[in-house]
């Protein structure tokens, strides 16, 4: 009975110590009761999460922390990081903001991070069109729902198209940071088509890249760095403040926005342009917004939001969604130009739906059905968190914050027979 005791207590010194350190040796997968608990079919807005609080530092000559708001106001898209459980805000350009630094949104700890950037001032050229600023890195831009995260072995985020600093020019460029280097590198260029919102998304059965140009369809290798061209647009599919997804078993790719629905297969290479748009009110956001839609790996659903409350399920078999009413916080309007693009996504590891709308604003999340989520694998590198169970009952720390958003932290033990 003493050696049991003994051992526990060894056991508590050590995970507390950890716990305060912050160090390895326990699996750790940071989680918020305000999300673990939060109810199916209820909103919750999370507590001091306004991005802004990261921007950078003014300058003597340029007010980055005040300018920071085209970040996601103007034409800013987003990516989920499904490694780590982290959206990736990257946006700015054409006259609305120069810098180029990249923001996460952790949905372990529920905090905002800048990971990378700003290149600093004297390295951002001012007046025409900057694809690449002097310091090598990518000039600002619109992002719109050009922003996609490849996993590993890639682990990094792809940007495809926008509208540059300082111009507005059309962008190029096909950019690839990477999380493990922290670095970007400059890729094959796209297509020099007209257009800028070229919407794209990850497909994880192929481990490619789809991307709509304004003339055709595209499809990405990130490991091989090429591009094939797919489908043919009829004179133009002229949309750039759209939403896409993909249910990469159906093969499916949707996209909303602009008041159209079209539908793109991925195996047969077809494309179906304004497809009707069917059901349960959901001409509403389509005519007020340009929608966000993410798919739900929980629920095997393409799910939109475009404000308020109420969320829409989209059903591509009968070709109708249907309005799910939402309860709790409400997450307010869409504010920002162009729509939502890419800041409204799924987490698979917390089964809810994020949503961020401007840097002042805090951040919501959505929990459609009931579940807390698939727990993160422990990641080398990157600044990726291991998960123990979603509860933290597997032995581990688990480290979070209260319902007010207090710091707390709390270990479990295995229970050892006597």
């Amino acid at each position: 009975m003493g050696d049991i005791m003994s051992t526990m207590n060894r056991l508590r010194v050590t995970a507390i110590a950890a716990v305060l350190a912050g160090t390895a040796g326990f699996a750790t997968d940071v989680r918020a009761d305000i999300i673990d608990d939060l109810k199916a079919g209820h909103w919750v807005e999370i507590p001091r999460s306004a991005m802004r609080d990261v921007c950078p530092p003014n300058t003597a000559s340029y007010h980055f922390n005040f300018y920071c708001t085209g970040v996601t106001d103007a034409w800013g898209g987003a990516a989920l990081d499904t490694t780590r459980g982290r959206l990736v805000l990257w946006g700015g350009g054409h006259g609305d903001y120069k810098g180029n630094e990249i923001y996460v949104f952790d949905t372990r700890s529920l905090t905002w991070e800048r990971t990378w950037g700003p290149t600093a001032e004297d390295q951002i050229p001012e007046g025409g069109t900057h694809e690449q600023y002097d310091d090598g890195n990518p000039g600002s831009r619109h992002t719109y729902s050009g922003l996609s995260y490849v996993p590993p072995p890639v682990d990094a985020l792809l940007s495809m198209g926008g509208a540059l600093w300082e111009s507005g020019d059309y962008a190029v460029g096909t950019w690839s940071f990477s999380f493990q280097e922290t670095s970007w590198t400059r890729k094959t260029d796209g297509p020099e088509a007209d257009g800028y919102g070229d919407p794209s998304a990850f497909d994880p059965k192929t481990g490619h890249v789809f991307r709509r140009s304004n003339v055709r369809m595209l499809e990405y290798d990130p490991v091989g760095d090429t591009f094939a061209d797919r489908a043919e647009s009829d004179g133009g599919f002229w949309q750039s403040n759209v939403a896409v997804a993909i249910d990469p078993d159906a093969r499916l790719m949707v996209f909303v926005g602009e008041d159209r629905l079209d539908l793109y297969h991925l195996d047969t290479d077809q494309y179906e342009q304004g497809v009707a748009i069917v059901g349960d009110s959901v001409q509403k956001i389509f005519n007020d917004v340009n929608p966000g839609i993410a798919f739900d790996t929980n629920q095997d659903k393409f799910i939109l939001w475009g404000g308020g409350l109420d969320v829409y399920s989209f059903d591509p078999e009968t070709r109708s969604f249907q309005r799910h009413q939402g309860s709790g916080d409400d997450p307010g309007p869409v504010t920002t130009s162009g729509g939502v693009f890419g800041r409204f996504r799924y987490v698979p590891s917390r089964n809810v739906f994020i949503r961020v709308n401007t840097v002042d604003e805090n951040v919501f999340a959505f929990r459609l059905a009931p579940g807390t989520g698939t727990p993160l694998r422990e990641q080398g590198g990157g600044g990726s968190v291991g998960g123990a169970s979603s509860n933290g009952s597997a032995g581990g720390a688990t480290v979070g914050t209260t319902d007010s958003g207090a710091s707390c932290a709390t270990v479990s033990f295995l229970e050892i027979p006597h």
